[in-house]
């Protein structure tokens, strides 16, 4: 079915600022009209129309976002096509999670990497999607149409009821699905037409040790020798249409896709990075970023490290559980590196006072003129007032993703159980209706015990309940948390060890017990039970005391937005700004640059094999610098094939001077003429407070050179199917 879409409402702060040079994520549709002459200038060989077109096979046919189930067209992350029958190229980080489900004892995927050697070895990454961009379109008008004297929930009721009126026709005799998105504060609306297709297929990815080398400890680090790839397969019905999975399925033919240049890059080259970058903030406000930075990602930090230590801990204790915690400790790892490396970011380039004199200048031009002052006012010390209040809620939102659903892995899983207990909670119960549902909790049981750990998921579920205790205003705290709490006189050690030991969700065999019986008992079961009070608490606190309060402080504090956003589009009329990331596709640009990113230390702009071995040979002990015996005797043997540099060596990654965020993993690096060179998966931790404020100096994106991965599908991978469909010149 299509999807109909919600409005995104996006609360953006704009710069008096214009754009440097290699900054911005430039939207596709408009490129033409605001940096395409630019691109040129720097080298880029393309016509506009090459790059965005709805008539003809283009760039944006060729990327596309990763997305799990029920996402909402919202990816994770970036992929392209690289051959005429289906293959795509990411992130191995992207997908590690599904390499990780397919590993066991047996087949080591983790270890000796996933190599298919035909088509019908590729295996089916279940509920992963990817959506490909049909067509992007300036809706504003059509939007707002209506909307003139309304104010408040009122005009964002009809702006929803516009949107979901202009989808319907957009997708009508389609599958096409849509997003519609705001810039600027509300005052643009892009409407993005997308196709989705859910079958996806894992072809080839390297061994751990290339693809993470250097594991979490080289994360956002220069230099850097990461292999950070893999190849996936995109399947549809015989009509090339989007369709469920099916044996009969066929490889995917896309409009477009790369081909491959093996001459390589050097400093000063051309490039260009399309992709979906997930969220930016380059226009918020002092007030708003002093709080982000040191407070709400401070404490993002210190949830993180505790999590970090728990699962190393495991895992040291038992290298077994790898196979279950290499993708969450990866996933928790890159955020918290990413949060600390803002806090440096933020106030290295002290940019909290630097916005403060940027809204001093906003607040003069203002009072200098009457009529200024009559439709602005003092709207950034209101904005600050208000918040104030609006943070408190920020946090607790925070603390009920980190702390609470996203902490111990049991809560989720509890969670899962309330429409079970809605369904026995009513007068009358449909019984037909609870054994559907038991149905399918037995399903999802089975699923989590299958990976899961006791002992390390009690000592998650007792660090987050403390931490979430600890911190939290009593006003949301849940009622469960305090009591229970109060019962064992603040020992949370010994209620995590009661609750766990005596709850019927820790144990397999007594819930699947309970789930298959046709005497339920929920009410003294599944209700009563310690555990899923505790669990559920999270959730109640946040329906009843988080989410409508903040969702109702956020819609005034966008109202007060829109009138600051249209002084700031007054005042700066004659430059030209971007728009924040949203997720949507857009064009980063710039140059293979290097950076003397801290003093005394130039960082040169590409990395080698024999880099990597070095830093093996310095860390033989340690599993993160790993190198596997069949690459060291390669570059023993100097056998790089085709893919060498002038100079002899083979290169593996370079830094590049283009704006990218999370989101942009995955994305493709061209060069001038629209040739894949790279991948680009990381940036370097001195440059992620990019997301608030681009730096030229110290900005920089690590990719992963293309000839390195051929070099490992060429000379290092059991299979050579894949390399034969490319096209590399």
């Amino acid at each position: 079915m299509k999807r109909l879409l919600i409005i995104i409402l996006s609360i953006t702060f704009l710069s008096n600022f214009e754009a440097k040079a290699d900054e911005g994520m430039w939207l596709p549709l408009l490129l033409k009209e605001q940096k395409f002459a630019e691109m040129r200038k720097m080298g880029l060989k393309l016509s506009a129309e090459e790059i965005y077109s709805i008539n003809k096979a283009c760039v944006k046919d060729a990327v596309i976002g990763l997305m799990g189930e029920g996402a909402n067209l919202r990816s994770f992350g970036t992929a392209s096509f690289i051959s005429g029958s289906g293959l795509i190229i990411t992130n191995y980080h992207v997908v590690l999670s599904y390499i990780e489900r397919f590993s066991t004892e047996k087949n080591d995927f983790l270890k000796y990497g996933y190599w298919a050697k035909n088509p019908t070895e590729e295996s089916l990454c279940r509920g992963l999607q990817m959506k490909q961009l049909i067509r992007m379109e300036d809706v504003t008008d059509a939007i707002l149409q209506g909307t003139e004297g309304l104010t408040g929930s009122e005009k964002l009721d009809k702006i929803d009821q516009n949107g979901k009126e202009i989808a319907k026709s957009a997708t009508k005799g389609t599958r096409y699905e849509v997003r519609m998105q705001s810039l600027f504060g509300n005052s643009q609306y892009i409407m993005n037409v997308y196709a989705v297709y859910r079958d996806i297929r894992m072809v080839a990815a390297p061994p751990f040790a290339i693809g993470k080398f250097g594991g979490d400890k080289d994360n956002y680090s220069w230099p850097r020798h990461t292999g950070d790839f893999a190849i996936l397969r995109v399947y549809a019905n015989n009509d090339n249409n989007p369709a469920s999975y099916s044996a009969k399925n066929v490889p995917y033919k896309p409009k477009h896709f790369f081909s491959i240049s093996s001459k390589g890059v050097k400093d000063g080259d051309f490039i260009m990075i399309p992709g979906y970058p997930g969220s930016t903030r380059q226009y918020i406000p002092s007030f708003a970023l002093e709080k982000i930075i040191y407070t709400d990602n401070a404490h993002r930090v210190a949830i993180r490290r505790d999590k970090m230590e728990i699962l190393n801990n495991a895992i040291n204790e038992n290298p077994e559980l790898k196979f279950r915690y290499t993708s969450r400790l990866s996933s928790v790892g890159n955020s918290y590196l990413r949060w600390k490396g803002e806090i440096m970011g933020v106030t290295k380039m002290d940019l909290v006072n630097k916005k403060r004199d940027e809204e001093n200048k906003f607040i003069d031009w203002v009072k200098s003129d009457k009529d200024r002052v009559e439709k602005y006012g003092d709207i950034l010390k209101k904005m600050e007032e208000h918040y104030k209040e609006v943070s408190k809620y920020n946090l607790a939102e925070i603390y009920f993703n980190e702390a609470g659903i996203n902490g111990s892995e049991i809560v989720p899983f509890i969670g899962k159980f309330e429409k079970l207990a809605a369904i026995y909670s009513r007068k009358n119960q449909d019984l037909k209706a609870a054994n559907s549902e038991a149905s399918r909790l037995i399903g999802l049981t089975n699923q989590f015990f299958n990976n899961w750990d006791y002992e390390v998921d009690r000592k998650m579920f007792r660090n987050m309940l403390y931490r979430y205790f600890k911190e939290m205003p009593d006003m949301f705290k849940p009622e469960s948390m305090v009591r229970y709490i109060s019962n064992y006189n603040g020992d949370i050690e010994l209620l995590t060890k009661e609750v766990f030991e005596k709850s019927i969700f820790t144990d397999k065999v007594k819930l699947l017990a309970f789930l298959e019986s046709d005497d339920r008992d929920v009410a003294n079961v599944i209700k009563n039970d310690p555990l899923y009070q505790l669990s559920i608490g999270y959730y109640m606190v946040n329906v009843d005391r988080i989410n409508r309060q903040r969702g109702a402080l956020q819609a005034r504090l966008l109202e007060m937005n829109n009138i600051y956003i249209s002084g700031l589009l007054e005042m700066n009329s004659n430059k030209r700004l971007y728009p924040d990331a949203n997720n949507s596709q857009r064009i980063s640009y710039g140059q293979v640059k290097g950076t003397a990113a801290i003093d005394g230390i130039v960082y040169t702009s590409s990395t080698y094999l024999e880099g990597a071995n070095v830093k093996y040979l310095n860390n033989i002990e340690d599993s993160d610098f790993y190198m596997p015996k069949k690459i060291r005797d390669l570059l023993l043997n100097r056998e790089f094939a085709s893919y060498a540099s002038k100079e002899g060596k083979l290169a593996v990654n370079f830094l590049t001077s283009a704006h990218t965020t999370s989101g942009s993993s995955g994305s493709p690096v061209l060069n001038s003429k629209g040739e894949l060179v790279g991948l680009n998966f990381d940036r370097i931790w001195q440059g992620v407070a990019s997301d608030y404020k681009y730096d030229d100096d110290i900005s920089r994106s690590i990719a992963v050179d293309i000839r390195y991965i051929l070099f490992i599908l060429d000379k290092y991978s059991p299979s050579d199917y894949v390399i034969k469909e490319l096209i590399i010149k």
